[in-house]
């Protein structure tokens, strides 16, 4: 099949619209689940069938951008959006597979319905197919850098609704505590896969400005950013093993 008729085949089936379709039934499905406190085996079936199917559009989705622009699906805001949700998504999967409880689809369902609905925005004209400035279009720092770095924010969002998840159960069922301990101990471990994927993308991406501008660093909004997130990982996992603060 040529570029054309790839391209042709990506904008007619539209993998994303139909990815968040089955993240809203999959997430439909858990909250009627905690609503009625009941779910039969064949209706926790259906709901990991729907998420699973979502998860295979965007999988697709992202695929087929990458061998129509042949290039990693980071190189623009929308694309970057997508692959972070993507990324998010697997990791929840990777709760789910680990805890059995329902809790990596429901943070796996949010972050997909979310993500999808903010990249809807930049996709308003309906081009998200863009050909790229000359300077970032480098395959090897964009399979690099950029995807490093996304993926790092990735694992924070879904950090980040494990410790919400966390403070709504210490504060309604604070009795549970193994409960708790468990998805402290989920969430810490989290956040050092974060800290190493920031880390290790923010200095992949002083590396590409200093062949690209001469410069490793320059303060600039998107440096400071990225730096703010590594430092604020730090700053969590030092105030944690130092034993500054506790685990609420």
């Amino acid at each position: 099949i040529n570029l054309l008729q790839r391209e042709t085949f990506y904008n007619k089936v539209g993998f994303f619209t139909w990815s968040i379709i089955f993240y809203i039934v999959t997430l439909f499905l858990l909250l009627l689940k905690w609503l009625f406190r009941r779910f039969s085996y064949i209706g926790q079936q259906i709901t990991k069938t729907f998420f699973a199917i979502g998860f295979l559009f965007h999988t697709t989705g992202l695929i087929l951008r990458m061998s129509i622009m042949q290039r990693p699906p980071v190189s623009t805001l929308y694309e970057s959006i997508i692959f972070v949700a993507f990324i998010a998504i697997l990791f929840s999967i990777i709760i789910e597979i680990i805890r059995k409880d329902n809790l990596g689809l429901f943070m796996g369902s949010i972050v997909g319905i979310v993500l999808h609905f903010i990249a809807m925005g930049y996709a308003a004209d309906g081009k998200t197919l863009e050909v790229l400035v000359a300077v970032l279009n480098s395959n090897f720092w964009l399979a690099t850098h950029v995807t490093t770095i996304t993926t790092g924010y990735g694992i924070c969002i879904v950090t980040s609704l494990v410790g919400h998840w966390y403070l709504l159960k210490a504060n309604f069922d604070k009795n549970n505590t193994k409960y708790l301990n468990e998805i402290y101990k989920n969430m810490f471990g989290m956040t050092l896969i974060a800290l190493f994927f920031t880390t290790f993308g923010t200095i992949l991406g002083g590396i590409w400005g200093d062949q690209s501008w001469g410069r490793f660093w320059g303060w600039d909004p998107k440096e400071n950013g990225a730096l703010i997130i590594v430092m604020w990982l730090l700053m969590m996992i030092h105030m944690k093993l130092s034993g500054l603060v506790q685990a609420k």
